[in-house]
């Protein structure tokens, strides 16, 4: 029984570290989920930036699921991929919620929007002749409620491997990283990254795919 409290214990201290970990990494420029402002009408946006449509729907498991409980969940996940992928607003275009005997269920699609853009130069400047150490990711899928964080213990260098590059108003990077071989310095495979912050000597990168089944963003250390 002891040994069950203890273990309960330690499982609640870890996700409390985990959960301030994360909040860590809240820069200037990164929206949480919670702090997502939804748009009342489309003309709000027009001092913003324009991103991308995203997609959430959420199903309730019994016909005696509470509905407000299931949009609520769609919310946030809609809040969620939005916060992962640099937004700070949403307008919200589709909403379709259903509340039967057979079926309760909650759609939503939204557009994206930012409020703060990075500038080229300055993103430069920060990363200019210094190392990148991964610390945290958190990443989301569509086909999943909760957003994930995994704190890393063994610190992976990432190794610039072009000039960044800036498209359709987004800046891109583009790491590759170190394999196992460190004494020979190889490096296998490159991959494209949008930076969504920066402050200081941290910064947060981004890479998901179109159908939202994988959204990681990236907590980096410049050292």
């Amino acid at each position: 029984m002891k040994k069950s409290i203890l273990f309960l214990a330690l499982l609640s201290l870890l996700s409390h570290f985990s959960s301030a970990q994360s909040n860590n990494w809240d820069l200037a420029g990164f929206t949480p989920p919670n702090e997502i402002i939804i748009l009342d009408q489309i003309e709000d946006a027009k001092d913003l930036r324009k991103g991308e449509l995203i997609f959430s729907k959420a199903k309730g498991i019994f016909s005696f699921s509470p509905i407000n409980t299931i949009n609520h969940r769609a919310l946030q996940k809609l809040k969620t991929e939005a916060s992962l992928k640099g937004a700070s607003h949403l307008y919200i275009d589709y909403r379709n919620i259903e509340n039967s005997v057979f079926s309760k269920s909650a759609v939503y699609s939204a557009r994206l929007y930012k409020q703060k853009n990075l500038s080229l130069n300055e993103v430069s400047k920060a990363i200019e002749g210094k190392k990148l150490i991964l610390k945290i990711e958190k990443s989301y899928s569509r086909n999943f409620w909760k957003m994930n964080v995994t704190l890393l213990n063994d610190l992976i260098d990432f190794n610039l491997d072009a000039p960044l590059r800036e498209e359709n108003g987004k800046i891109f990077i583009d790491i590759r990283n170190r394999n196992d071989s460190f004494k020979e310095k190889k490096y296998e495979g490159k991959e494209s990254y949008e930076v969504i912050a920066l402050e200081g000597n941290r910064m947060l990168i981004f890479k998901g795919d179109d159908l939202g089944t994988s959204n990681s963003l990236i907590g980096i250390e410049i050292q």
